[in-house]
């Protein structure tokens, strides 16, 4: 019994096709001769697409650093009909602003800016709740007076620094984070959780630090919360030669300043974006 050959000329066309070329119709085939010269068929050449990047050029990241892991579904349906949307930023201080030169150029601030010339057609607003100095518990005790009565669609949760500083054991963190989340989710809320900053004193190894930046994995893995990867974003920043940590830091060298604070808002808001069009 003769094999069926339309399953090997269907193969040679998805080839021909994936090396770019056109199919000759089957009718119009010429036959080879023995003696006809061998074709050689030059592949053509592969352009590897650019990397996304957040930030624009004066704070270039690539998306695949700077996304949100997870979902923010509220906020993304808020923005994507044009609807009114309302964040609360609360924090410590990398969120009340130390470091910059006024209360204008903190990241809320400049957040909401970033996000209305990204959706014009939404009246947006973000509050900014960051009190310098404060551990995850200290917060916890305010979400409803400061989040949760506000009625918000997305707050976002910064904190981490103060509780490794101080060597609050891990396991209380996590169980009030844990439990602050939780209440959060139940009043409706998105929640977008932003870790430490990159400083030349903070990093995954050192002191407390690697048991905390394990911590924000494991509370997005088992609270829903959405993640945003500042460490990481500034890390690349200065390895990449974008800043360096003069650059970047106030005069602390803890503390953001305003053109970082600045960038991380564009790039925030890209990330924002981006979980709002997809």
């Amino acid at each position: 019994m003769t094999r069926p050959i339309l399953p090997r000329t269907a193969a040679a066309l998805t080839v021909l096709t994936l090396l770019g070329m056109a199919a000759p119709a089957l009718s119009q085939t010429p036959a080879l001769s023995q003696t006809q010269d061998r074709v050689s068929l030059a592949l053509p050449e592969r352009t590897v697409p650019a990397e996304a990047m957040f930030g624009g050029q004066d704070c270039a990241v690539p998306a695949r650093i700077a996304r949100i892991t997870g979902d923010l579904p509220r906020t993304a349906l808020k923005l994507r009909n044009a609807e009114q949307l309302k964040i609360v930023a609360i924090g410590s201080s990398s969120t009340e602003g130390i470091g910059a030169s006024s209360p204008d150029m903190a990241y809320p601030q400049q957040l909401q800016r970033e996000l209305t010339r990204r959706f014009p057609a939404s009246d947006i607003r973000v509050m900014n709740k960051g009190v310098g100095g404060e551990l995850a518990r200290d917060m916890a005790q305010r979400l409803g007076r400061d989040a949760i009565d506000q009625h918000p669609s997305l707050v976002i949760w910064q904190t981490g620094v103060n509780d490794a500083e101080r060597q609050v054991p891990a396991e209380d963190f996590a169980a009030e984070m844990i439990e602050g989340v939780g209440r959060l989710r139940a009043a409706n809320i998105d929640v977008l959780l932003v870790g430490p900053q990159c400083t030349p004193k903070i990093a995954p190894t050192a002191g407390a630090y690697p048991t905390y930046f394990r911590l924000f994995d494991m509370l997005h893995r088992d609270t829903g919360a959405a993640r945003f990867h500042r460490f990481d974003i500034m890390r690349y920043w200065v390895d990449s030669g974008r800043f360096t940590y003069n650059t970047m830091l106030a005069g602390d060298r803890f503390h953001m300043n305003d053109r970082s604070y600045s960038c991380l808002a564009r790039v925030l808001a890209d990330a924002i974006e981006q979980v709002a069009r997809k």
